[in-house]
């Protein structure tokens, strides 16, 4: 009964949270979420290969093996797909020769294994299930069956590299994303979506594991305290996945918002934009209007007032001032609750972060820590 449950446990996990995503899909149209939801619904897939090989049900196991050996070349490409929704302004989803080459191998790995399958005789099948899949040997296999085997050490290393290609694709894409968030709004706190880097974390946990339990065997599994720990934490991941994956939300679209045309002159020269005067309006604007007590501010509304451009005033800011829009933006703002607290050394920090243009206490704690406050 217990090792029943263990082997349930993620299986339901990923069952549940594929449901909840796609009714959440179908109610905001949001396309993460639905790719989110097709990889919760082919790991479902994949556990239940699981769940069958370890209640040894033979005559299921050619079908639930061929789908799972397509299943777990697909999750880590899927989940690759999900996080570029996230961050990327042209997703691969949009790139149709790169899904080709991401989803075409599990589809390609799962018919040959199918195909294998139906060239093999039922005492070859049986051996082969026996032999190799439950005892991780290849003692007896021959003809057709060693064939098998030798496409299921194809996909072994192809899901090893796999794992190690979407853990360096996420991590770039995630950081690239980061930096656009600085570079368009002064308050992140809450736009870093839902918290991606405990989701990358979670991405890379799982990778290990599920490299290790390929490279160790599911075989060795079998006992259930033995199987209690692989489960409890695989069912303790995916969970996290799903909970963070429904309720974040990317803001990817909004900084691909159309611009403000550049309607002033004043910052140009025959030579191109004169980035220095573009950076000593932008202070001006700052210091007299003080728009960096404006809550939820955005790089947008100083483009919109100086007739320029993000690209222009990005660079100038990076060039001139030597920092991102959110960086400069909270300078100013720390700068401004330190007078306030010397003026009013009574007043609530509450208070303080409030009227100082911070969203929120634990912002301005950040701020106020990383910033020399």
């Amino acid at each position: 009964m217990m090792q029943s449950l263990f082997i349930a446990m993620p299986m339901m996990v990923c069952a549940i949270f594929a449901m909840e995503l796609m009714l959440s899909w179908l109610r905001r149209h949001d396309p993460a979420q639905g790719w989110l939801a097709l990889w919760a619904l082919v790991t479902t897939l994949l556990y239940s290969g699981h769940f069958i090989f370890f209640h040894h049900a033979n005559d299921l196991l050619p079908l639930s093996d061929t789908v799972y050996v397509g299943c777990n070349l697909a999750v880590y490409p899927l989940y690759l797909i999900y996080i570029s929704e996230m961050t990327d302004k042209r997703p691969i989803s949009t790139r149709m020769p790169l899904m080709i080459g991401l989803l075409g191998m599990p589809l390609v790995a799962a018919v040959l294994v199918w195909a294998t399958y139906a060239s093999m005789t039922p005492v070859a099948i049986d051996r082969f299930i026996n032999t190799y899949l439950y005892e991780g040997s290849r003692d007896g296999l021959a003809g057709v069956a060693e064939v098998q085997a030798w496409i299921h050490d194809v996909t072994h290393v192809l899901f090893g590299l796999q794992v190690l290609g979407v853990m360096v694709a996420g991590i770039r894409k995630i950081r690239r994303y980061n930096r656009q968030l600085k570079d368009i709004f002064a308050d992140t706190e809450d736009k870093h979506l839902g918290g991606i880097t405990i989701v990358l974390w979670l991405l890379v946990v799982i990778s290990l594991f599920s490299v290790l339990v390929n490279a160790i065997g599911r075989q060795w599994f079998e006992g259930s305290l033995l199987l209690a720990l692989p489960s409890l934490l695989f069912s303790v991941l995916l969970f996290s996945i799903g909970w963070i994956g429904l309720s974040t939300r990317s803001y990817v679209y909004e900084m691909e918002r159309s611009e403000p045309a550049a309607s002033s002159k004043k910052s140009e020269t025959s030579n191109g934009p004169d980035y220095q005067a573009l950076a000593e309006q932008f202070e001006q604007l700052m210091n007299v209007e003080q728009l960096y007590l404006l809550h939820d501010l955005r790089l947008d509304i100083a483009v919109q007032r100086l007739g320029t451009n993000r690209t222009y005033l990005l660079a100038a800011l990076k060039q001139e001032l030597g920092m991102s829009f959110n960086e400069y933006v909270n300078h100013k703002r720390i700068a401004y609750a330190r007078q306030l607290m010397e003026r009013n050394p009574d007043m609530l920090k509450s208070d303080v972060a409030a009227r100082s243009g911070f969203n929120s206490q634990s912002a301005f704690y950040r701020n106020w820590k990383n910033l020399g406050g």
